[in-house]
């Protein structure tokens, strides 16, 4: 198995009660799964490689309490945002909590603009491409799409989550954070 793909394999979510989606370097501890499509280097790996572009969050219907899901949308085309946070809806317990963490496109667009030689502004908007976990994870490290708060809240509103709730999970230092909150209702 390649260093990309090699991870402890678990199949469906039978105990999970927590996905943590697209958890690259930010592995959290059981009861948490950690889902993620490759195994980054410097890291355990995650619990499960999973493909957000192409499968579904295989767990039962309204059977997870609580999702993380950490630049998920940042790193996949448009057309699956609608259907991966759909996903994430149905899985959900009633009550259920999606913490969905982006980047502000808006803010780092300005910033990109005000200095186009500004390395962690372009890094924001394009991703590493390799830089900064090697060529072999270029494909990885690519941002395919961007959302502003007004997106991201349709978006989610769309799936059925509602208290949405916008808040600051990380240190100042990161300054394009969008974080959003939401219940399934």
């Amino acid at each position: 198995m390649s260093r990309l793909f090699r991870s402890r394999k678990v199949f469906g979510c039978s105990l999970a009660r927590k996905l943590n989606l697209a958890s690259g370097h930010d592995l959290k501890p059981p009861p948490w799964e950690n889902w993620d499509v490759v195994a980054w280097p410097n890291t355990r790996g995650p619990d499960r490689i999973w493909d957000a572009r192409s499968d579904r969050i295989d767990c039962p219907d309204a059977s997870v309490d609580e999702i993380v899901a950490g630049y998920l949308l940042l790193h996949v085309p448009y057309k699956h945002h609608e259907p991966l946070v759909r996903e994430m809806h149905r899985v959900l317990v009633p009550g259920g909590r999606l913490e969905l963490g982006e980047v502000d496109m808006p803010l780092a667009m300005r910033r990109w603009l005000m200095n186009p030689q500004d390395v962690s502004a372009r890094e924001i908007l394009w991703g590493e491409q390799g830089n900064l976990h090697g060529e072999e994870f270029a494909q990885y490290d690519k941002h395919c799409a961007g959302h502003s708060e007004a997106t991201l809240r349709e978006l989610l509103m769309k799936a059925g989550f509602r208290r949405l709730r916008r808040w600051k999970q990380h240190a100042p230092e990161v300054w394009f954070e969008l974080s959003l909150e939401g219940f399934k209702p």
